[in-house]
C-alpha cells in the first residue's frame, strides 16, 4: 500500500492510515511501532508485541538502561 506523506505545520512528517485498515490490522492510537528498511527503498510499518513496547519503555528510563548495562551473561539476579 502506498500512502502520501505530508508535513505538520511545526516541519514533522506524517501520514494517514485509512481506518479500515487500522481495523483490519487491529491497530490503535498509542500502539508502539517499528519501522523496517527493506533496503530497497521501501519501509515496513510493523506493530510491536506489548513485550517488545515495554523493552523500549524501560530502555528509555536511565536507571533500568544503566543496570542493563551492568549485567553480564553469567550475572545471576532475583525476579
Amino acid at each position: 500500500m502506498r500512502v502520501k506523506i505530508e508535513q505538520n505545520e511545526n516541519g514533522e512528517y506524517y501520514f494517514l492510515i485509512p481506518d479500515e485498515l487500522q481495523e483490519n490490522l487491529s491497530w490503535n492510537e498509542g500502539d508502539h511501532m517499528e519501522w523496517i528498511d527493506n533496503g530497497d527503498g521501501s519501509l515496513t510499518l510493523k506493530k510491536l508485541s506489548q513485550l517488545e513496547a515495554l523493552k523500549i519503555k524501560a530502555f528509555e528510563e536511565p536507571d533500568v538502561k544503566a543496570e542493563y548495562g551492568q549485567l553480564k551473561d553469567d550475572s545471576e539476579f532475583d525476579l
